[in-house]
């Protein structure tokens, strides 16, 4: 069975159970997500930006990012608990995966990836990229945030057998191609957010521009 089937079946309500009490207590004050949604809302021209992440869990940096800015907040997470919590906060959510997106082409001015990429399919990534480029506007931003390695690496997952988690450079999925640029990108600690020697602990946070060039 896909991974993807497992979490829309029941891992997905589990894994937000398990982390449920902890998620609500982030500070999203030093998240390096959300600084760089700021960053993004303070160069654009846009009056209103329009912000969806994948793998929203219960919204709360979405809610955070949609106090903080003029912003439309959309979220897709295959944990209907999840999305229960997310309406509880008036925030648009909808039970989803990353391969098969609802909205229309060039719904988006960000894209947010929220830590949700290393338990996909590695089957579904290119249909994941695709995806999230369409719903992109032309000139849009794609943040990712991460597990990283410098080449692929594959881990048992510990909560459900038959799971892999993967880690690899996942900005790559669109930096290949010339109309997406990495304007910023940062490896730290998992935990603390800090510089780290210890490849195993890494994540990182990618901020990609979408710009379609005229031929």
């Amino acid at each position: 069975m896909k991974q993807k089937n497992i979490f829309l079946n029941s891992e997905a309500d589990a894994w937000f159970d398990r982390n449920k009490e902890s998620l609500s207590k982030r500070n999203f004050e030093d998240d390096n997500v959300v600084r760089a949604a700021l960053d993004i809302s303070k160069s654009s021209s846009n009056a209103m930006l329009k912000i969806l992440e994948i793998g929203c869990g219960g919204g709360e940096r979405l809610n955070y990012i949609g106090n903080a800015i003029n912003c439309s907040i959309s979220g897709v997470d295959p944990s209907l608990s999840a999305i229960n919590q997310c309406k509880l906060n008036n925030i648009d959510a909808i039970v989803g995966a990353a391969d098969s997106l609802i909205y229309k082409d060039n719904s988006f001015d960000i894209v947010i990836f929220g830590f949700c990429l290393y338990l996909c399919d590695r089957d579904d990534l290119f249909r994941i990229s695709m995806e999230a480029d369409r719903v992109l506007k032309k000139e849009g931003w794609i943040i990712i945030q991460d597990f990283f390695a410098e080449s692929s690496v594959q881990n048992e997952y510990h909560h459900t057998s038959g799971i892999k988690s993967y880690k690899m450079d996942y900005k790559t999925l669109f930096t290949w191609h010339p109309d997406y640029t990495c304007y910023q990108t940062k490896v730290y600690h998992h935990e603390n957010q800090v510089f780290t020697d210890f490849s195993n602990e890494w994540v990182e946070t990618s901020v990609i521009r979408k710009k379609i060039h005229n031929v």
